[in-house]
């Protein structure tokens, strides 16, 4: 995954003795993932009822009790799937050979539910190591948990077979309390998992996120229409400027940034190139005012998932359910 936090400035004191800097009085930064993109607020996982790799029914207390590495993926697909695994495995074991403790349970959800049954599901994720787990079942039943946080699939309209699956490349972290924590992007690398990892299972209190997203609200289009808005509070925690460049979400075909201002009695809505937030500062995205207008909604959905980028750098995802556009 390529870095998404920003690169905080570390201010560091320094303490000059017999003509040379003394290391020793430096205070050092506390350790902070650099590619995870950790959320804000964590987010409760959606009520699912599906199968297990052994055939058993699973609900969303599956990912209680432990943290998951969770991959939304098929075992047809050729390329980006069992990659990921492989990267996963191999970050479990070079965890587990630094002894960490606790190691995350891999988990793959299968996206192509028609082909994947549970049999062929123990064989493929049995195939990347021990204790992983692999999921299954009614369609239906996996809409529920996609849709709740934010992961997009589609099975490709040829006609033809074998078919292949479009689908989200993120790997998503869920902590012990079953919520959703934190997510890796693609293209995953061994070395990011084994770096960020261990901080984010050991709860790092002292790692404090650069951009903080509060009292985010994204409304529903309303009835006839296809285009629905967000608003939140975005604080800049970090030393840097913030610089958002780009927003998407897997539950809408475009997101914009907007303005609205009233002008001699004409209201006037234009598109923003970039939302600029300076070191401490916090901006307000409100109605009347810069907003995020969200338009080609994919699917009716409760649950949405906004990316925000600066570049092809994500500085942070987060999630709402959707407002009815009246309130």
């Amino acid at each position: 995954m390529k870095p998404r936090n920003l690169i905080v400035a570390f201010v560091l004191g320094t303490a000059l003795a017999a003509g040379i800097w003394s290391a020793m009085y430096l205070p050092r930064p506390a350790p902070a993932p650099i590619t995870a993109t950790v959320l804000t607020m964590t987010l409760d996982i959606p009520a699912f009822s599906l199968l297990d790799h052994e055939g058993r029914n699973v609900d969303q207390h599956v990912f209680e009790g432990q943290w998951d590495l969770v991959f939304f993926g098929f075992t047809n697909c050729p390329d980006i799937c069992p990659l990921t695994l492989q990267v996963l495995s191999a970050a479990k074991r070079q965890l587990e050979e630094r002894g960490q403790s606790p190691l995350p349970r891999i988990v793959l959800v299968s996206v192509d539910p028609e082909r994947d049954t549970p049999a062929i599901m123990a064989q493929y994720v049995n195939a990347f190591g021990d204790g992983n787990l692999g999921i299954t079942g009614e369609l239906d039943e996996l809409r529920k948990l996609t849709a709740g946080i934010g992961i997009f699939f589609e099975k490709q309209a040829n006609g033809d077979e074998p078919y292949a699956v479009d689908h989200s490349s993120v790997v998503v972290v869920i902590d012990p309390a079953g919520r959703f924590h934190s997510l890796f992007s693609g293209p995953h690398v061994i070395d990011n998992f084994v770096h960020d990892l261990p901080l984010l299972m050991t709860g790092n209190e002292a790692f404090k996120p650069p951009l903080v997203a509060t009292d985010v609200e994204i409304t529903q289009a309303v009835a006839g229409s296809s285009v629905s808005a967000g608003y939140m509070s975005l604080t800049n925690n970090s030393s840097d400027v913030v610089r958002i460049t780009r927003v998407t979400s897997p539950q809408y075909g475009a997101v914009e940034l907007h303005t609205t201002s009233i002008e001699n009695d004409v209201a006037r809505m234009r598109a923003v190139a970039e939302l600029i937030i300076r070191p401490g500062e916090t901006v307000r995205l409100e109605r009347g005012g810069m907003h995020l207008m969200l338009m080609q909604q994919v699917d009716v959905v409760e649950t949405a998932t906004l990316n925000l980028y600066t570049g092809d750098v994500i500085l942070m995802s987060l999630s709402a359910s959707l407002s009815s556009a009246a309130d």
